[in-house]
């Protein structure tokens, strides 16, 4: 009899693919995934990865059906996630944090810092070599994700862009542009509001689009969750 317990993780969530694709390579893993973690800022009650508001990423924890932990990045970003992840494990015993970085060493390095300082395994389900990214996002894709683009640099595009959904179109245009297919280094972001992992399906009911610091978002004011028919 296999007595092995199952490691406990904690997944550092932006509430886009890259993270909802770790999340889903874990849990075909059959890993304990206790809760997602999002770096906040409270007085702006968004988050720092996307600047979702903090309602609509609720909304989209309760999607998926898996608690979500709200860190305040007041004072130290670092030392914040760091006090974050040592009180995980010592409450819900969390074994690995997960991080859903694709190949840019310096991010890797970081997020290896700070779950040792921890004492947490840092992992990445997503790892990859960077002239292979475009079989990540052909591989989220053809799960039938479902994710639209929250933002985008105005240096490679412009403000209809935001709001896009991901979809074989936009795979072949993504690939025409001089940059990371998979947005590695910031080119644009994305919201995922359905997929196999989402116990319940999003609609995103009021958004408009802004030009904030060089970037075009999408400023998701609300949202709806709807029933999913289940598959005989």
């Amino acid at each position: 009899m296999n007595n092995i317990r199952k490691k406990k993780v904690a997944v550092c969530w932006s509430s886009g693919k890259d993270s909802c694709l770790a999340l889903y390579r874990l849990l075909q893993e059959n890993k304990d995934v206790v809760c997602l973690v999002s770096m906040i800022s409270k007085k702006d009650e968004r988050n720092h990865a996307h600047g979702i508001k903090l309602k609509i990423l609720e909304s989209q924890s309760e999607a998926l059906g898996i608690p979500l932990v709200l860190v305040d990045s007041a004072g130290d970003y670092e030392e914040s996630l760091v006090a974050a992840l040592r009180k995980l494990k010592e409450e819900l015993g969390i074994d690995e944090a997960a991080f859903g970085s694709l190949y840019a060493e310096e991010d890797r390095k970081w997020n290896e810092q700070v779950s040792y300082k921890a004492g947490v395994e840092p992992i990445f389900p997503t790892w990859i070599p960077p002239e292979e990214s475009h079989v990540l996002l052909k591989e989220f894709l053809s799960l039938e994700f479902t994710a639209v683009i929250c933002r985008a640099s105005e240096v490679h595009f412009d403000c209809t862009w935001p709001g896009r959904k991901l979809d074989w179109e936009f795979y072949e245009e993504i690939q025409q542009k001089n940059i990371c297919v998979m947005g590695e280094y910031g080119e644009y972001h994305t919201f995922v509001v359905d997929g196999p992992i989402f116990k319940k399906r999003m609609q995103l009911t009021q958004a408009g689009v802004v030009l904030n610091s060089g970037l075009w978002s999408l400023d998701i004011q609300d949202c709806q969750l709807t029933k999913k028919l289940q598959e005989k």
